[in-house]
């Protein structure tokens, strides 16, 4: 993990840490913003809360653009990354010719270990030909570039297959 900032405030007694102008990378993931405020400062149990033009690359082809991100690791991994803005932003760039896979929300939650995206509140996607969706939650399958709909109750949940 590599943390880089402008300026730094650390509080070793609390275990808290306030950075300007971050960047935090490990591997493919990166995270920029203009603040950030982390608690537990050895990545294996901690919060970090940024904040300001937040980008986030997920992986080497998934970008999200937020006012506000916080991510969580558990037992020293990414456990989940919670987006927040008015709107959220999302884009998944496919090897293969296919336009990008664009998505927008108050609220996205990505999830590493599922390798899944889920846009809440205002939803909207569209896969760069035409085809959009609006819902109240919709998720994407990173792995398998498939998007699921739904509006709220059970019996219309529908899964989308977005070009192939």
């Amino acid at each position: 993990m590599v943390v880089s900032s402008a300026s730094s405030s650390i509080e070793d007694a609390t275990d808290t840490a306030d950075f300007k102008a971050i960047s935090v990378s490990q591997g493919a993931r990166r995270v920029t913003a203009d603040r950030a405020r982390a608690t537990g400062l050895d990545f294996q149990n901690s919060q970090w809360t940024f904040v300001g033009r937040v980008v986030f690359s997920l992986e080497p082809s998934s970008v999200l653009w937020a006012d506000r991100a916080i991510l969580e690791y558990h037992d020293g991994k990414l456990a989940q990354v919670t987006a927040i803005g008015s709107p959220t932003h999302f884009e998944h760039r496919r090897s293969d010719p296919q336009p990008p896979q664009r998505g927008q929300a108050d609220v996205i939650t990505y999830d590493p270990k599922l390798e899944t995206v889920h846009l809440q509140g205002h939803a909207r996607v569209s896969d760069g030909d035409g085809t959009q969706i609006s819902a109240p939650l919709v998720v994407y399958s990173i792995r398998d570039h498939r998007w699921q709909a739904d509006s709220g109750t059970r019996a219309s949940t529908v899964p989308v297959k977005v070009r192939p």
